[in-house]
């Protein structure tokens, strides 16, 4: 009996590692999420919207670049917290329209390329530190989702030309 506890125990303390199908259903997810937000992306130039922080509220600009006929890139950034020591976030994002996936591919200006990190390294990056980005991005769409989108402004001159 007490070896079944320990076992699970031990189960239980081991961290899942995140693997490449994980991070790729995130990247499918973050589609689907971003597309229910902003469902007319391609043809739009940049959106503004506010989201809520307890009394007050942050403000997000997204700007949108298409790349190619399948890729975009979106620079997402969120500022004006509430807490005024708290730095802007910024997110470079990929949209593969073809592939109907979204990456972030930058964090605040930090670039990771590698799906695990060796640990410790000398940027102290977490091991599944592209993993952690992506879920937050997807984390972050929810609760855009769910609570923002006040104030939106979308700047649509494609349609103009």
């Amino acid at each position: 009996m007490i070896k079944i506890s320990q076992q699970i125990q031990n189960y239980n303390s081991q961290k899942k590692k995140t693997r490449l199908d994980d991070l790729i259903k995130l990247y499918e997810i973050n589609y689907l999420k971003l597309y229910k937000i902003l469902p007319n992306i391609l043809k739009m130039d940049n959106a503004s919207f506010s989201l809520p922080e307890g009394e007050e509220s942050s403000t997000v600009n997204i700007n949108i670049y298409k790349e190619s006929k399948y890729t975009s890139k979106l620079i997402v950034c969120q500022g004006n917290f509430s807490i005024r020591s708290m730095e802007d976030m910024i997110m470079d994002v990929a949209i593969y329209h073809d592939l109907k996936m979204v990456e972030v591919r930058r964090f605040n200006g930090k670039h990771q390329f590698w799906l695990r990190n060796v640990f410790p390294n000398k940027n102290m990056l977490s091991k599944d530190e592209k993993y952690q980005w992506n879920k937050y991005f997807s984390e972050w769409l929810s609760f855009v989702t769910k609570e923002g989108l006040s104030n939106i402004k979308i700047s649509n001159k494609k349609a103009l030309k």
